[in-house]
């Protein structure tokens, strides 16, 4: 049996015994940073500028408890989805929900209300919380699920509240009975001020030793190796462990070395990454919090230049990119009048989401000389990060760096044989961040979640002699669209309702901006051939029949007609001989690879 193993030190304590409220509130460890009576914000939103401390944030995240408890019956095991863009209020948000034993489903907040209901409805979330740019579709969505309308609470922007005060200001109620975040703050802060302290702690959750290894923290939506979207249940002890991973993975030190990656207490982060994105969610949002790390909420990605000057603005330290971004960063031409300021500025830059070629890699030592920066590995099913670039060592092209601390991972190749170094096959990994299972779905959780502890993740690797783990391949058919999953089968079983479709098949095409795009094989229905219908016409209707009812990133790159979809005798497409036609496509006309969404 070959069994890799982390070479960090194992995290010397994950408690097993509070939720994420507690553990970001009243745990610290050695090596973590006290911002308690500092007044250095930890959290900055981007367009005002508007600095919350700790204590700032703990009160809002306590009054807001109490209101969601008292005026909406938010209690243990509800379920509360987010449906908002990064905000300073989106980790108030979330604790406040855990503080009175609730769970979070985070959904994407340019899902479509169709998209959103199907998450309301499948994580039987009973209140949402819609950020103000996205309340038309929000409240939409809520009314497909059924969900009644005052139990939507509006996350207005810090420059909406700005001018009836900061903290405190904005309206309790909106359009249509909703309720405002603002409102539920101060409804907390009145029943503070008449029944007495008592509130802060009523009804509160407490667990024993073990509780936090099976009490749900998050509902995340994810496609895992195939299929439709499936609501991981993660376990509050699963990005307790993560955060902590991350610490002791980096060294951290409290109070900070020169040198150390991290230095709490005077760097900034990049809070660019979606926030209901694991990745976004442990690493931007939860680690850097507790860390003591500042974090400058920025709602969306607005363009490489944007950013930029984001960052130059708040002296942004620590990036957390995804590929795409690199793209940008070092081939638009936009950017390359700040590069003698950002090799002054950035100390630490990570790349996760999707692989990252060697010939991007290439480009970004050479704009960024000297950069402490490099790859990492991991999905919404183990909680967030598996492997990771260590410090003080040069990034090595290719590889989505070594496994986090209290981590073993197993290569398996086709024939169910454990491999060694240099050998490639699925990869396994058994870690504390791995977690329960998709909700109502045990077919597909016995799939990934085998008896002894591996998850088997659907990944072609391989490691080095030095513990560099490598993606060769994705085994699962999944597409990776800046960093987003699409599942084929979703848009398969879209498209097939078109009138002019018959079957279809659903692939990725490579694509240097987005990583890779969806691209349509289709048959014609009887009717379509029987009309004579325009062959250009029709894949026309399809892109624009996928693009009307699905997020911007599922939209489709390309439509090409077959007279009849690969597949195996069991009916099941053969996928690899669509990628060898899709592969004579890019030679016919190389300039569709170039297409972007």
């Amino acid at each position: 049996m070959t069994v890799f193993k982390s070479s960090s030190r194992d995290v010397p304590e994950i408690p097993d015994n509070m939720d994420l409220y507690t553990f970001m509130t009243e745990y610290y460890p050695d090596y973590r940073f006290d911002a308690r009576g500092t007044g250095y914000a930890l959290l900055i939103d981007e367009e005002t500028g508007q600095k919350w401390t700790y204590e700032d944030t703990k009160e809002r995240v306590d009054l807001l408890a109490i209101g969601l408890r008292e005026k909406l019956g938010v209690e243990e095991d509800t379920v509360v989805a987010v449906f908002s863009a990064n905000c300073v209020d989106y980790l108030v948000t979330i604790l406040a929900c855990h503080k009175v034993g609730a769970i979070v489903s985070c959904a994407n907040p340019s899902f479509q209300p169709a998209e959103l209901a199907y998450q309301l409805d499948a994580s039987k979330a009973t209140a949402l919380f819609v950020g103000e740019e996205a309340q038309t579709e929000g409240i939409q969505a809520a009314e497909k699920a059924g969900m009644a309308k005052d139990h939507v609470i509006v996350m207005q922007t810090p420059k909406t509240c700005q001018a009836k005060g900061a903290l405190n200001g904005g309206d309790r109620r909106i359009k249509d009975n909703a309720w405002a975040l603002e409102g539920l703050v101060a409804e907390g802060k009145d029943l503070l001020a008449s029944k007495g302290s008592s509130m802060l702690e009523k009804s509160r959750p407490k667990l024993g030793r073990g509780g936090n290894r099976k009490k749900l923290a998050f509902l995340s939506f994810s496609s895992g190796t195939t299929g439709l979207p499936k609501g991981v249940m993660i376990q509050h002890y699963a990005p307790i462990a993560n955060v902590l991973q991350n610490c002791i993975f980096n060294e951290m030190k409290n109070p900070a070395q020169p040198g150390d990656r991290y230095e709490p207490g005077k760097d900034v982060s990049l809070g660019v990454l979606p926030f209901y994105h694991i990745y976004g969610l442990v690493v931007s949002l939860l680690f850097t919090f507790f860390s003591g790390i500042t974090n400058v909420c920025i709602p969306k990605f607005k363009g490489i230049e944007a950013m930029i000057r984001t960052a130059l603005k708040y002296r942004i330290t620590l990036w957390w990119l995804v590929p795409p971004q690199v793209v940008l960063l070092v081939k638009d031409p936009s950017a390359k009048k700040y590069y003698s300021e950002l090799r002054e500025l950035v100390r630490f830059l990570m790349i996760g989401a999707a692989p990252l070629s060697d010939d991007l890699s290439g480009r970004l030592e050479a704009v960024l000389p000297g950069l402490d920066w490099g790859q990492g590995w991991g999905m919404t099913e183990c909680c967030t990060v598996g492997t990771m670039h260590p410090p003080k060592t040069r990034a090595v092209f290719g590889s989505a760096g070594r496994l986090f601390p209290n981590v073993s991972g197993k290569v398996v190749n086709a024939e169910g044989k454990e491999v060694g170094v240099g050998e490639a096959g699925e990869f396994w990994i058994k870690a504390p961040t791995v977690t329960l299972g998709y909700l109502s779905n045990e077919k597909a959780t016995e799939e990934m979640w085998l008896k002894d502890g591996w998850l088997r993740t659907g990944d072609e690797v391989k490691f080095n002699e030095n513990g560099d783990m490598f993606i060769v391949d994705r085994l699962k058919e999944l597409i990776k669209v800046k960093g987003f999953q699409v599942a084929p089968a979703e848009l398969e079983g879209w498209i097939l309702n078109h009138d002019d479709v018959a079957d279809v098949g659903v692939i990725g095409l490579p694509n240097e901006e987005s990583g890779e795009i969806p691209i349509a094989f289709i048959t014609l229905s009887a009717s379509a051939k029987e009309s004579k219908k325009d062959v250009a016409e029709v894949k026309k209707s399809v892109k624009k029949f996928v693009a009307v009812n699905k997020i911007r990133y599922k939209h489709l790159g390309r439509v090409e007609i077959l007279d009849a979809i690969p597949k195996t005798a069991s009916g099941k497409i053969l996928r690899k001989d669509l990628r060898v036609l899709a592969k004579e496509l890019r030679a016919e006309d190389p300039e569709q690879d170039k297409a972007k969404l």
